[in-house]
């Protein structure tokens, strides 16, 4: 701690922190509306990396409803709170999940990340760093919805995954979240999950209704991943308080998710300065 407490003395002095990189990747999972099984994919998607053998971080950021560490079915003793206070290192509060994936929690009613003071934000910025140093990945699993802090993270992450349902107001509102991002930048791309569909007809049908929006009004394209299949076994894990891509890894969700880790893993290229250029993207997006 005294080490810690050292190094931020010297960075709020001016003095130079040295210099850490994460050769890995940062990816944004977010949806237009909550009730479409955002952290469930996060959790999905988490694992089926891991099982490749990557190296996964995930940070819970929904600050209004955290709920990862309670889908797979871990008891936080500290969360991110304690880090921005200056009680805990990052390191510290880490919770070992599934297949080796680690877990930074969240806490509900924290500040913004987009918030923090110079203090905290450093705290939170050198733990990042350190943690990213034996990375392959940063999953952020954000709140959903159109909220500015939302964007803001979107915004700085490498790649953005947009999670939808079939259904029209799930619909309605992903084309919202699209909307939004473009008019931040419109060569801001995001990848389209169709999660919870019923047949292969029916998330066909979604993503065409979903492109066809996107390209008459926005005149863009969206990165189609596929989809994520209706079934049991999913709500099974749920109850149970494991991801499917852990407990039931041969189910055809299981295997979609296996896929989707296989897909995201061959397209997203490696970020040389991952941590640092996520950090700066978000300040700068904040001034």
């Amino acid at each position: 701690m005294t080490d810690q407490a050292s190094r931020l003395r010297a960075l709020a002095q001016g003095q130079q922190a040295p210099k850490t990189y994460f050769h890995g990747r940062v990816v944004a999972i977010t949806s237009g509306k909550g009730g479409v099984g955002k952290t469930n994919v996060v959790a999905g998607l988490a694992i089926s990396l891991a099982r490749m053998g990557q190296r996964v971080v995930v940070m819970d950021a929904d600050f209004g409803l955290a709920n990862l560490d309670i889908l797979l079915g871990l008891s936080p003793q500290y969360t991110l709170e304690h880090v921005l206070r200056g009680e805990k290192l990052l390191e510290e509060i880490l919770l070992d999940g599934p297949m080796g994936i680690r877990i930074i929690p969240a806490s509900s009613g924290i500040q913004e990340l987009t918030r923090l003071d110079t203090m905290a934000e450093l705290r939170l910025v050198q733990g990042l760093q350190r943690v990213a140093e034996t990375s392959d990945w940063l999953l952020i699993d954000t709140a959903a919805g159109i909220h500015d802090s939302v964007v803001k993270l979107l915004m700085a992450a490498q790649e953005v995954i947009l999670v939808t349902t079939p259904e029209p107001t799930s619909l309605v509102d992903a084309y919202a979240m699209v909307k939004v991002l473009h008019l931040r930048d419109p060569e801001k791309e995001v990848w389209l999950l169709v999660n919870n569909g019923q047949n292969l007809d029916e998330a066909e049908e979604t993503i065409g209704q979903l492109q066809a929006a996107v390209q008459r009004f926005l005149g863009k394209q969206l990165k189609v991943l596929g989809v994520i299949p209706s079934d049991p076994h999913i709500l099974q894990s749920v109850r149970q308080q494991h991801s499917v891509a852990d407990l039931y890894p041969t189910s055809p969700s299981g295997q979609a998710f296996q896929a989707l880790a296989k897909q995201i893993k061959a397209q997203v290229p490696l970020q040389a300065d991952g941590i640092p250029s996520f950090w700066r993207n978000l300040t700068t997006e904040d001034s």
